[in-house]
């Protein structure tokens, strides 16, 4: 009778399974008994989603079972991509997402040797967790992805671990002490390092020269690597490593200074967000070069224009300044308030001279940071460096200067208005972080 079970959860046959169980009640909890495997198992290799639900319902134990493998049956429907079924199982809870089975394999790790995509993003939705397990040789899913060459399984774990902030994952070690990037350099994988260290990264963070127990850096292999032969992507994956700053293992050894600061606890959380900005440094940098000289040339012309006008609105206000001399008195009481000499006129109505200030400001700033951009590797780069933070200055003091000697309405004023610029702001910001790859553009 245990043969038929076992043939109706292989065929998805319910009647069968039904009138076994009318036959004995019993019949279940006897299959339990059995070392090798029980129903459930079978059923999740064979994809039999509504058996699998009867199963499941009569004998949730079933779900946390090995096999003589060692395998539970949620690792078998992971490794065969049967993602309907996994979602059955996960019914009796999440928590057997971290079920560990032979050699410390959870369900993730599984999927991720397989390269089921579906079902690495499913668990680690569920159970987000699953991504810091390891096996008992210390492999992550990540390192078992990048091992059986499962190039956008590994693509997803990495927006995965992006996403969930857990960006420390990709730089742990297995027992030899080889990160990610060690494992995908020893497969010569450049559409991983790219994603680790290339101009197209999706992580951030990553430590390039780390070394392993062999006492070897990623760029130790790579150098071995090239000394049997090189192609085409041998020669991409060295100029990643060299515009990344990757050394030798004997180069670290070499610098006290590097190795003390390996020797010292690190900030993992300083080097993620230091990582970040320069790959947002990076890709602004990247728009600007994508764009032919004549339009660089024009927005030089349009941000100078910009900076000289908004420079020049400071120097000349509006209605122009109070003058003591003129007015033969050192204050004279105004239709608001009180003015006092070198003030601006306009200062005498607060609101519309916040109003002016924060959007002449606003011009200001951003045209210095186009021009900034622009000028990104030119020659006497530090002297226009001092240059546009002196005449920055030189504008913020004058606006003190100007500005009305009580403050309160202003304040109202340009909180209101800085709220509206936080909104643009915004906007902005998610068109960088598209840039940077922190959001998707759902348009494409």
């Amino acid at each position: 009778m245990e043969s038929r079970l076992f043939e109706a959860a292989r065929c998805g046959d319910i009647s069968a399974f039904h009138s076994l169980l009318e036959e004995d009640p019993f019949l279940l909890d006897r299959v339990a008994l059995n070392p090798v495997y029980n129903p459930l198992h079978v059923s999740a290799l064979a994809g039999q989603v509504e058996i699998t639900k009867e199963i499941v319902s009569r004998k949730p134990a079933f779900t946390r079972e090995l096999n003589e493998n060692g395998f539970s049956p949620i690792h078998v429907a992971s490794a065969n991509g049967h993602i309907e079924i996994i979602r059955e199982l996960m019914r009796v809870g999440y928590d057997i997402c971290l079920l560990k089975g032979k050699d410390g394999k959870v369900p993730l790790h599984c999927a991720a040797l397989k390269g089921r995509v579906d079902v690495v993003k499913e668990l680690v939705w569920a159970c987000p967790e699953s991504l810091k397990q390891v096996t008992a040789c210390g492999e992550t899913a990540l390192h078992l992805a990048v091992k059986s060459n499962q190039i956008e399984a590994a693509r997803v774990l990495i927006e995965e671990i992006r996403r969930l902030q857990m960006m420390e994952i990709l730089n742990w070690k297995d027992t030899e002490g080889n990160t990610v990037l060690h494992q995908a350099t020893f497969n010569r994988q450049h559409e991983i390092i790219s994603l680790l260290i290339g101009g197209e990264a999706l992580a951030c963070g990553v430590n390039i020269n780390s070394v392993n127990t062999s006492g070897f850096t990623p760029k130790d292999v790579l150098d071995l690597l090239l000394q049997t032969g090189s192609d085409f992507h041998d020669i991409h994956i060295y100029q990643m490593f060299q515009q990344a700053g990757a050394v030798t293992a004997q180069e670290i050894t070499r610098d006290p200074a590097y190795f003390r600061t390996q020797r010292e606890p690190i900030n993992t959380a300083y080097i993620v967000q230091s990582a970040c900005s320069w790959n947002l440094w990076k890709e602004l940098m990247k728009e600007v070069a994508e764009s032919s000289t004549e339009t660089q040339n024009a927005l030089m012309v349009v941000a100078v224009l910009i900076a000289s006008v908004t420079y020049q609105a400071i120097l000349s206000p509006p209605s122009g300044f109070w003058d003591a001399d003129k007015l033969n008195s050192q204050t004279v009481t105004v239709q608001k308030r009180t003015m006092m000499p070198g003030e601006a006129v306009m200062a005498d109505d607060p609101e519309v001279f916040a109003v002016f200030i924060v959007f002449n400001a606003i011009g200001f700033f951003a045209s210095l940071a186009m021009i900034s951009l622009l000028t990104s590797g030119f020659p006497l780069r530090a002297g226009l460096r001092l240059a546009i933070i002196s005449m920055t200055g030189t504008y913020v003091i004058a606006v003190i200067y100007m500005g009305p000697t009580k403050m309160r309405e202003v304040y109202i004023v340009v909180i209101f208005m800085g709220l509206l610029f936080v909104a643009e702001l915004v906007r902005f910001t998610m068109w960088l972080l598209k840039k940077w790859g922190v959001l998707t553009d759902t348009r494409s």
